[in-house]
């Protein structure tokens, strides 16, 4: 009797410890959602680059969960709305993916990975990320966590021309590609499956097609109204894209049909064949269960942005030769680096008004300097670049920094320049000095190719041409000073064009100079200085 009740403690306090295990492990796993639900993911490079659209349409239409991961938090870009840049930059853009996703009804997550500027290649892209594998485990594991049963991207690396876009964009496309699979396969990084998480597979991949003539192609309706049937998926989605200000989004043209029209997607992989149910990328599909995602957290970047410090800046400062007389007048845009600079060096200047440009009170100036992308930003610059042009023909100095195509015409200029989409975006790439004796590349500073060491994320952007066709050509007017190419990628010599016009000159310079200016680079710096010195006259008023 006495063993019998000794058992019956015993096989009672087994089933107290197998009851605690069971609870210590329920409890530890992801908690199901109460009702089924469909789920979509985007993937996108870099902040603003998500589908908002799609996103809210079928959040606000259908109720499905909504979420986009972020490969980068952006901070290889712009800024138009403040100084801040890189790692600083790319905080104020993770609040911005944040803001928006709240006004898609969706959730926003980062892979952590660099925005380390453009690049070409993803083979560029995936050497400053650690290797494909690194990126597509960390794809993975979101995946594996957020169970999405469909999953669209921008980023069409896979049906199209392989290189046509971002080498960040093609990251996207190739490892989404392959963790289609992987996700779905328990011998990928099985170190990932604990805690409940388990191998997942996508039923549906979308890459989203920005030619609407092609066959087989879903179409989303964003002109669809939500509940209150007065607000359209377009306004939501118009809504959304302006909260990236710092890219210039709420400048967006609201009618735009490439950012608020239609989207179109094509089917890539599919985990069967599913019945077609009108243009919903859903068709066919069948509701699961779902994991609470509320513990899943972004991972963090690892920046590696160059600084200057004080002690070092003023080093760099007493090497460079400037001309403390220097009367500069800038056309300012959006960025505040070239004010930081003339300040640092206590060189003297004036912010150019309209009112300025309008009466062409320019010939106080040793030099006028027409800021990034100054056409797009300064309307009154478009106005009165004749007064512009004029006062270089009086004698004055233009320095004109880039400008992107859509912005420009080739009349800005005082002989036709042409601009395209080509750059050189490897660093490093090898500088060819080709206009010796140009005082740009001797006074009053030295250049030499050594100058272009410890560059960062570019080399330029949106080279321009001289010559169109046979009818067309100023070849004969700028002098190209300038030479580099990305490896086995070879571009048009036209980083720097320099042209007498009357007793002036002008400078166009599509150098990423900025943001070396940023970090105070040395030669960047010596090369600025040279742009903005007052040269003297040779050879009966004009400049060498």
């Amino acid at each position: 009797m006495k063993r019998h009740m000794i058992n019956n403690r015993r096989y009672f306090l087994h089933f107290l410890y197998a009851a605690f295990l069971a609870a210590f492990f329920l409890f530890s796993l992801p908690v199901q959602s109460q009702e089924p639900s469909f789920t979509i993911l985007c993937l996108a490079a870099h902040p603003d680059d998500e589908d908002g659209a799609t996103l809210a349409y079928y959040k606000y239409l259908y109720g499905y969960d909504a979420y986009t991961i972020f490969y980068t938090r952006g901070e290889g870009g712009q800024n138009e709305i403040g100084p801040e840049l890189n790692d600083k930059l790319g905080k104020i853009r993770e609040q911005e993916c944040y803001d928006a996703a709240e006004i898609q009804g969706s959730k926003a997550y980062f892979l952590g990975e660099l925005d380390f500027g453009f690049s070409k290649t993803a083979k560029e892209t995936f050497r400053f990320w650690g290797g494909e594998d690194s990126v597509l485990a960390r794809l993975v594991y979101m995946i594996r966590v957020i169970r999405p049963d469909v999953v669209i991207t921008n980023h069409d690396t896979i049906t199209t021309k392989p290189n046509r876009q971002h080498g960040n964009h093609q990251a996207v496309g190739i490892t989404i590609f392959e963790a289609f699979d992987k996700a779905a396969d328990y011998r990928y990084h099985p170190e990932q499956l604990v805690n409940g998480i388990e191998p997942w597979q996508i039923k549906k991949l979308f890459f989203r097609s920005f030619d609407s003539t092609k066959a087989d192609l879903y179409k989303i309706d964003i002109s669809k109204t939500i509940s209150d049937n007065k607000t359209s998926i377009a306004q939501i989605s118009r809504d959304a894209l302006s909260k990236h200000r710092t890219q210039g989004m709420d400048k967006v043209d609201k009618n735009s049909p490439f950012f608020f029209g239609n989207r179109f997607y094509q089917l890539v992989r599919s985990d069967g064949m599913y019945p077609v149910e009108g243009d919903n990328l859903f068709s066919g599909l069948t509701h699961n269960m779902k994991w609470n995602t509320s513990d899943l957290k972004s991972y963090e970047t690892k920046y590696s942005y160059k600084i200057v410090n004080p002690e070092d800046s003023v080093q760099i400062k007493s090497r460079i030769k400037y001309n403390p007389a220097a009367y500069i007048g800038l056309v300012k845009t959006y960025d505040n680096t070239i004010e930081n600079i003339l300040q640092a060096f206590g060189i003297k200047y004036d912010t150019i008004s309209a009112d300025m440009l309008k009466n062409g009170d320019l010939g106080r100036f040793s030099t006028v300097i027409l800021d990034l992308r100054a056409y797009l930003y300064r309307p009154d610059l478009v106005e009165y670049n004749r007064n512009v042009l004029d006062y270089a023909y009086q004698g004055g100095n233009i320095l004109c920094f880039y400008n992107k195509p859509g912005e420009w015409k080739e009349t800005f200029a005082p002989y036709p320049i042409y601009l395209t989409n080509l750059r050189v975006t490897e660093e490093d790439a090898v500088v060819k000095i080709i206009g010796q004796g140009n005082y740009l590349l001797s006074k009053p500073n030295e250049i030499a190719e050594s100058d272009f060491n410890g560059w960062v994320q570019e080399r330029n952007v949106y080279l321009p041409l001289t010559t169109m066709d046979d009818t067309t050509s100023s070849s004969g007017k700028y002098k190209e000073l300038l030479a580099m190419n990305d490896e086995d990628d070879p571009v048009p010599s036209t980083s720097l064009l320099w042209a007498d016009y009357g007793k002036g000159t002008y400078t166009y310079c599509t150098l990423a100079l900025y943001r070396q200016l940023k970090v105070f680079n040395e030669g960047a710096l010596k090369l600025f200085m040279n742009m903005i010195a007052e040269q003297p006259n040779y050879d009966g008023g004009k400049r060498q």
